[in-house]
């Protein structure tokens, strides 16, 4: 069975949350947050959707204070956002798509567009990825090798498969795309190869190899 994309819907009503869900579900597997800080928890948690669908007017953080709090996520990097929204200034529009938003769309909106649109933006944030790692690999023959061995000595072999990823600069959800593992799974092994290495982030674990 193919797994279905994964999409996060961020709105803080209640009835726009369910009457949208319904109508993704039948595509995607939809994931609900009631605000920007729900949403912001869920990522903190290891949730990584394929794409996000934001709402700008939310109590507490608004669309574009949570926009920019997910951009500190290195395993959101490359997910795609949407503003969707009942915010219909032309002004708006244009700080959404300034503050690194793929789309903008108004409410009401049409269910065809909305899942044509959300389709889109999926299939183009993984040719995204998939363009990003060819890159990412031509980094290989800079490894150092002999810094690599010292470092992966103590490691399983799943754990030296992961750390050469991240060498060459994978975030999590491109080694899960990689090396077809769970989420879940990465971010363990990320955890265990950190503990081992007394390191806290990629750019200290980095800089061993360096």
């Amino acid at each position: 069975m193919i797994a279905k994309d994964t999409v996060l819907l961020v709105d803080d009503d209640h009835t726009f949350l369910k009457m949208t869900s319904d109508i993704l579900s039948g595509m995607f597997d939809v994931s609900l947050a009631c605000s920007g800080d729900e949403a912001i928890a869920l990522v903190d948690n290891g949730y990584v959707p394929d794409i996000i669908l934001l709402d700008i007017d939310m109590p507490g953080l608004n669309g574009f204070e949570t926009l920019t709090e997910l951009q500190k996520t290195e395993d959101l990097d490359g997910v795609p956002v949407i503003f969707l929204t009942s915010v219909t200034t032309n002004e708006s529009e244009l700080d959404g798509i300034r503050s690194g938003a793929m789309d903008y769309i108004r409410k009401p909106f049409i269910s065809d567009i909305l899942m044509a649109r959300v389709k889109l933006h999926l299939d183009n944030g993984q040719r995204l990825r998939q363009l990003s790692m060819i890159e990412k690999n031509k980094l290989t023959d800079v490894i150092d090798e002999s810094k690599y061995e010292s470092i992966a000595d103590c490691l399983s072999d799943t754990e030296r498969k992961v750390l050469r990823l991240i060498a060459i600069g994978y975030t999590n959800r491109e080694i899960c795309e990689s090396l077809n593992y769970a989420y879940g799974y990465v971010k363990n092994i990320v955890a265990r190869i950190y503990d081992k290495k007394n390191v806290s982030s990629r750019s200290e674990l980095r800089k061993l190899l360096m």
